[in-house]
């Protein structure tokens, strides 16, 4: 209720100042029905999310099929917007290093973060030549994103677009979400990104505070999740 008060407080005060003011006979009340009604609804939400039935799984990164490159992406930003970086690996169907970034990026938002590893990792892949590529992002909101499209006036439209011009390019791309058990070394190599200089940062070979991940994935690590049945 405080915090639906001081927005609408706030827009009130912007309307008297601009003349644009609406009607509401009572203030009071209107803020009060605004509140129960949003308490009624996460409400409703929570009830929904604790009925999905779930199960423990093992989880881990898995080789592609031979003939495909794997292309891990991830993002991460301290805050939201918050300091961000990103992070990449490319590997072939027997779990070699085929490439690497991490992307110091400076403020932005998680989601921001998030899909500019994507482009590097789709930029990467086709400077590479590569024609079968899997992408996998562990945001399932990026995944929609890259998947069903995204509003022209959305803030991150610009960058789906640019992801949405290499995917469209002549070559196999197939995009899936992964929980991040499954993306653990790309995830590694966005926090690597926090204590390198600002900007892009390309490996050949993995990075020393990384080879443990790698050498887990290629072993067939896996950890467990409660997962949506």
């Amino acid at each position: 209720m405080f915090a639906m008060t001081v927005w609408w407080s706030w827009k009130w005060r912007c309307g008297n100042i601009f003349g644009q003011v609406g009607q509401c006979r009572d203030r009071v009340k209107f803020i009060k029905d605004l509140t129960q009604e949003i308490i009624t609804v996460n409400q409703e939400a929570a009830k929904r999310v604790g009925t999905v039935p779930r199960e423990e799984r093992m989880i881990g990164w898995e080789l592609p099929a031979a003939g495909w490159i794997k292309v891990n992406t991830d993002g991460a930003s301290r805050g939201n917007p918050g300091l961000a970086a990103a992070g990449g690996v490319l590997r072939d169907s027997e779990g070699r290093w085929c490439g690497g970034f991490a992307l110091n990026i400076g403020r932005c938002s998680a989601p921001l973060a998030e899909l500019w590893g994507v482009y590097y990792g789709l930029y990467m892949a086709w400077e590479r030549k590569m024609t079968r590529v899997e992408l996998e992002v562990d945001s399932e909101l990026v995944v929609g994103f890259l998947k069903t499209g995204i509003s022209e006036y959305h803030p991150l439209s610009f960058l789906v677009r640019l992801c949405h011009g290499f995917i469209s390019r002549d070559w196999i791309v197939r995009i899936s979400h992964v929980y991040r058990e499954a993306n653990r070394l790309a995830d590694g190599l966005a926090n690597y990104a926090f204590t390198l200089p600002l900007g892009f940062h390309l490996f050949g070979s993995a990075p020393e505070c990384v080879t443990s991940l790698l050498f887990e994935d290629n072993l067939g690590s896996t950890r467990p999740r409660r997962v949506r049945v």
